[in-house]
């Protein structure tokens, strides 16, 4: 994928930068649902379900470190005191906006029937 040399943006889609700390992180609701797998040669490991449950996960999203235009999303799963599993994907900026299109559009396809289904306030009169 080629990287994004377009600097340009609309004012619309000019996120708000973050003033302190450029990291965003936030814990995952339901953290059980995290699964981190590896694979080497033939042997598997994993972390997560069936084995050991996540009690804590969250994903963070911060630029890297050498100033490359480039973006790290982290995912960090820990259960007990032993089991942690890490997973980091860097993203030029297409890849990070490719990304941000994809998951609007599951949320909007996810959510659409939802939305159809509750009753409007003119349905209400």
């Amino acid at each position: 994928m080629q990287e994004d040399t377009n600097h340009e943006q609309s004012e619309a889609s000019t996120p708000t930068r973050i003033a302190e700390d450029p990291t965003d992180s936030f814990d995952l609701e339901h953290p059980e649902r995290v699964e981190v797998g590896v694979t080497r040669g033939e042997t598997d490991l994993e972390f997560g379900p069936p084995r050991d449950y996540p009690d804590r996960a969250d994903v963070s999203v911060r630029p890297e470190d050498d100033g490359s235009h480039r973006l790290v999303v982290s995912i960090d799963a820990m259960a007990g005191d032993h089991g942690t599993g890490h997973a980091d994907v860097t993203l030029t900026p297409a890849e990070a906006r490719a990304l941000r299109d994809h998951l609007d559009e599951t949320v909007r396809w996810m959510t659409e029937a939802d939305e159809a289904a509750e009753p409007t306030q003119e349905d209400e009169r």
